[in-house]
Parts: C-alpha cells; structure tokens; sequence
C-alpha cells in the first residue's frame, strides 16, 4: 500500500523493522568534535482500515542513539540514549479513487515517552501538527507512482517545515519488487542555521532534508513479503550527512 490508496475496512498494514543509522559529519555547519553519530532502532508501522476510505496510521521507534566526540587531545567519548522515541499518529481519507488517486492525510507527532532534558535526547520533546495531500497514479503492469505534498506545523522553538514526497515503484516480476522515494523538507525561515542546544545532531531547530530510499523486496505470497532499504541522505542544510540501512517484514491481515 503506498500514498493515497487507503485499506479495506478491517484490513491491517504491518511493518516492523530493523534500522540502523550512521552519520560522522553535518551539511552546512561545523561540528569538528563530532566522531559519530549512530541510531539504531526498531520501528513498528501499522495501517488499519476504519472504513474502505479511512484509515488509522501509527508508528512506534524503540531506540538507541550513540555520540562519540573527539576531544583536542585526541580522546574519544561516547554516550548514549535508549528508549521510546517520537510517535506519530494519524488519519488518512482517501477522497478520489482515479484515475488519479487522491487522498489527504493528518498526522500528530508525540513527543511523551522520553525525556527532552537529557543531554543526548531521543527527540526535540515538541508536538507536530501536519497535513498533506497525496497523488498516486497507476501505470498497471509498468508501476505506480506517487506525489506528496504537506506543512508540518511544529510546536515552540522548531522551525514549521515545507514536506515534499515522490516515489516510483514496480514489479520486476511475480516475487520481487523494487521501490525509490525522494523524501524531504524544507525549512519555514531557515535564513540562519540553529545548532540544537542538545548533543544530538539529527534534531536542530531549524534545518533542509532529502533522502533518497531506494528498496528491493521479495514476496513469499500476497501478504507477506521482506524488504532491504538504504536511505542515504543526499542533500541538507544544518543536519548530518550519513546512511540509514533498513530491514523489515510487510504483512496483510
């Protein structure tokens, strides 16, 4: 299931999966003491179909994140974090059926399950508000392919951010498929950049985002399939460069 096609009433997408990220150095900006940074997490995806043009989204991270820094001596520490990260929650209505498939979805981001004031936090501990607009558009045999468009609102300090999606995807035949998406966004008022006041680099108050995801999966039959992703970061401003690797199930119920 991808962008604006919604699931059946009843029906559940499930996706839990393995990733783990790795970043030494930041678009932009200066961090010289800056080693590594690493993110290693388990995240469970799950859509539900309330009704066949409604569904429920939620997303649960269990994480761990690590920061080594090099000191002028040439010392390196390491600290680290673990826990449950930023949830996100949301609704998607699916408002055209084709030929181009439009829906709108509302997505709330939930910063309660960790604490902020950690030195090295899982998170910016604000709400965000965003609505989007999705396209999709099916070339039958040749693919699909999606556009995505949305204004995340960020409670405080966080600049709100312009959010951006396209992505393609095809059967390569009976089992195995293939997937890219460019995904990004844009900072409202990102004239100067701002550091974080905390140690993890990935959640500055105000920075530029794309990367690029690129999957291949394989089908055991018409519910169940496994996935390998690698989504390099390919472009930012103010945030780190690096790669994320992910390995994940997809199931139907």
């Amino acid at each position: 299931m991808a962008g604006p096609w919604t699931l059946p009433a009843g029906d559940t997408y499930n996706k839990p999966a393995f990733n783990y990220f790795s970043g030494d150095s930041v678009f932009g900006t200066d961090q010289p003491e800056l080693e590594q940074f690493e993110d290693y997490n388990f995240t469970f995806y799950n859509e539900t179909g309330i009704t066949d043009d409604l569904s429920f989204i939620v997303s649960v991270p269990v994480k761990e994140i690590r920061r080594s820094d090099r000191d002028e001596a040439g010392r390196v520490t390491t600290s680290s974090t673990s826990g449950v990260g930023d949830i996100d929650v949301g609704l998607r209505y699916n408002v055209s059926k084709g030929p181009v498939v439009v829906a709108v979805q509302g997505l709330f981001k939930a910063p309660y399950a960790y604490e902020e004031n950690d030195p090295l936090p899982l998170g910016n501990g604000q709400e965000d508000f965003e609505g989007r607009i999705q396209l999709g558009y099916s070339l039958g045999k040749a693919g699909y392919v999606v556009a995505e468009a949305g204004y995340r609102a960020r409670v405080g300090a966080p600049s709100d951010e312009f959010r951006y999606l396209v992505e393609y995807g095809v059967d390569l035949g009976p089992s195995v498929y293939v997937r890219s998406k460019l995904d990004g966004l844009l900072s409202i008022g990102n004239d100067t950049p701002q550091i974080a006041a905390s140690g993890n680099p990935t959640i500055p108050l105000a920075f530029d985002l794309a990367k690029l995801e690129l999957t291949a999966g394989y089908k055991f039959n018409k519910k169940l399939a496994a996935e390998f992703t690698a989504t390099p970061n390919v472009y930012g401003n103010n945030t780190l460069t690096g790669t994320n690797f992910q390995l994940a199930l997809v199931f139907q119920l």
